[in-house]
């Protein structure tokens, strides 16, 4: 009875002492926008409480400022840490266009596209985007760069087209997220689209 007694007694001086504790942040960070002050449109976007990984954990994907030469290469290296994904022998080539091609590339009308991975072309991203110095633009390539490697390994590739679309976009849309919150970045992406979509 006296070793049953000591031990529940432990216990509870353990529940009363916690090695550690956490505080929220009270102020959330303002929501972040494309540089012509407006939201991102299809990659609707919305501040979360700051909290964050080590950017580390990514290489240099998440540093504040990389050249043209260093940024694919760190977005390889990134999706191979987030993604079941292997490194891509080939990069695509990212080809910078007017708002209105990637508009004429994706909507065929206004619409508030950025980017799209184009099957033997590459991705085209809208020229306002600066991935180079922006986290949220940068995830957005990472997105695009998602397409390419699942083109290139066949993903989902047996289903009929619009299956295949909608759960490349499921996967694409979770790994630019996870992107965003390990890099430290106060901005979330959110993807509307349902399954339903494609029924028939």
């Amino acid at each position: 009875m006296k070793i049953r007694r000591a031990a529940l007694l432990g216990f509870a001086a353990a529940l009363a002492v916690s090695p550690c504790s956490y505080s929220a942040p009270t102020d959330k960070p303002a929501l972040s926008k494309a540089a012509d002050g407006k939201s991102a449109g299809m990659y609707s976007n919305y501040a979360n409480d700051g909290s964050a990984v080590s950017r580390k954990f990514l290489g240099n994907a998440g540093a504040d400022v990389l050249s043209e030469a260093e940024l694919m290469p760190a977005l390889v290296a990134a999706l191979d840490q987030l993604s079941k994904y292997h490194r891509p022998v080939a990069l695509p080539e990212v080809i910078r266009v007017p708002h209105e091609r990637i508009e004429e590339l994706v909507c065929n009308a206004k619409c508030a596209a950025l980017a799209v991975y184009r099957p033997g072309e590459g991705i085209y991203l809208d020229d306002k985007l600066k991935p180079e110095t922006d986290l949220f633009a940068r995830s957005i390539l990472l997105h695009e760069l998602v397409h390419y490697v699942q083109d290139m390994s066949d993903e989902h590739g047996d289903m009929r087209p619009c299956m295949r679309w909608y759960q490349r976009e499921q996967e694409a849309y979770a790994i630019q997220k996870i992107f965003l919150f390990t890099t430290g970045s106060a901005t979330r992406v959110g993807y509307s689209a349902h399954k339903s979509t494609c029924d028939e």
